[in-house]
């Protein structure tokens, strides 16, 4: 081989070497700013499901007052109908009383 060959041979191997070393380092940044940016999108997803699980969680707070609520209501009302038929027990009584005596 001639000189021009061997400089023509380096030539070559010194531009593939440096489009190799080039590529990698090119792809190493690509993959870095990918990683930034998907990093960046799962921190927004995650501050938004953050979000979203706050106000279910005011939600079920709310929810829990109502069925408390509900639930002191309804047993009111069990008490007021017991309260009734102790009413009406008495007033029998009463009425019967009252045919006894005359009234």
């Amino acid at each position: 081989m001639d000189a021009n060959s061997i400089i023509n041979v380096l030539i070559g191997a010194a531009g593939i070497a440096g489009g190799y070393f080039g590529g990698v380092k090119l792809g190493t940044g690509q993959v870095a700013s990918t990683a930034v940016e998907v990093v960046g999108l799962l921190q927004t997803k995650v501050d938004t499901l953050q979000e979203e699980l706050g106000k279910r969680d005011a939600e079920l707070v709310d929810l829990k007052t109502r069925v408390s609520f509900l639930e002191e209501m309804v047993t009111q009302r069990a008490e007021v109908e017991a309260v009734k038929v102790e009413v009406r027990g008495v007033r029998s009584v009463v009425d019967r009383i009252a045919v006894k005596v005359g009234a």
